[in-house]
């Protein structure tokens, strides 16, 4: 079984017009907290104290639907990704250039039009420490599969243009095939964790890149968002356990660049400090054969991984250190 979930992937292209407060990881988390309560403030005014809406009321409003609607701790998916300005950056200076990506998924396509308002108006209001302000020029769509690009938003435009179509599976499956004609057996594998990635594994917090319970909370991911936003059936039981134990074959033959990264944010419903913390850096992983993981992998690097990813955790590059230096996975 393979998979239905389709994504569009954009990138916000911004300029700072005073100097922004980004506090490198952070960023993520400010500049949902910015978006999130422009759209809330501009299309809800049902729930003005921004508190945990029904299933009704998420049902029919735009930004609860996208934003807040944990009506099912757990198993509700959110219908976007965030992927903050990389490199980290503490500061950007007025006059400089930055970006962020936008990834969203199956159905939440069509709460595009929500966003490219948002953005703009978050830049006015100003985001992080400071409330450092910024202007819209472009937004492009981008294939993380190919690298090819679809202008939605050009520079001194007020045309937005519909991105030309969400991608997937087959997608996903092109660039794992052509990746796997360069593969000899045994070839190594770089993840890049580019973001603190959160992962759970029997409710107990993982510190260290274990491939199988990555591969896990990554499998996981792929098909709770099929499900939620594309309507698929669940995967056979039989295939999760046959992907589950080729993914607990992997070794993990060099973490020595991974590092713990503490991170708190508060939470704008309940205004209590809560942890966002993750490893990040670079693992090498070596396996008898890639082939079967491989599409998902790509699959999964480019919807992101683990808790807090639309605030901008989770964001991971797949790459081959020697046989194919120069291919990524990136956001």
């Amino acid at each position: 079984m393979s998979s239905t979930l389709t994504l569009t992937h954009l990138r916000f292209d911004l300029v700072a017009e005073t100097r922004l407060t980004l506090n490198g990881f952070k960023a993520g988390h400010y500049l949902r907290g910015a978006l999130g309560n422009r759209m809330l403030t501009a299309t809800c005014p049902e729930n003005p104290r921004r508190e945990k809406p029904t299933p009704e009321h998420a049902a029919v409003c735009p930004a609860c639907w996208l934003l807040a609607a944990e009506t099912d701790p757990g198993a509700v998916r959110r219908a976007y990704a965030l992927t903050p300005p990389l490199p980290p950056r503490r500061f950007v200076e007025a006059g400089e250039h930055f970006s962020f990506g936008l990834t969203l998924f199956g159905e939440g396509l069509r709460f595009l039009p929500y966003f490219v308002l948002a953005v703009p108006a978050a830049g006015r209001v100003g985001v992080g420490p400071g409330r450092g302000r910024f202007r819209l020029e472009s937004i492009t769509a981008h294939d993380p599969f190919s690298g090819h690009a679809f202008p939605v938003l050009q520079p001194g435009s007020n045309l937005v243009r519909v991105p030309a179509g969400p991608v997937g599976w087959e997608e996903a499956q092109q660039a794992a095939q052509k990746l796997s004609t360069t593969l000899g057996e045994g070839s190594p594998l770089q993840i890049r964790f580019r973001t603190p990635t959160r992962l759970v594994e029997s409710k107990k917090l993982v510190k260290t890149p274990d491939f199988g319970v990555f591969f896990r909370r990554l499998l996981e991911r792929i098909d709770h968002l099929d499900r939620q936003f594309c309507g698929a059936a669940r995967r056979p039981p039989d295939e999760v356990r046959r992907l589950y134990a080729l993914a607990d074959r992997v070794r993990l033959v060099d973490a020595s660049d991974i590092r713990w990264v503490d991170l708190f944010g508060s939470s704008g419903r309940t205004g209590k400090r809560e942890p966002l913390g993750g490893f990040a850096g670079r693992a090498v992983y070596r396996a008898g054969d890639w082939s079967p993981l491989l599409p998902y992998l790509l699959l999964g690097a480019a919807v992101q991984v683990g808790r807090h990813v639309v605030r901008g955790n989770g964001v991971v590059e797949v790459d081959w250190r020697l046989s194919c230096p120069s291919f990524n996975i990136s956001s």
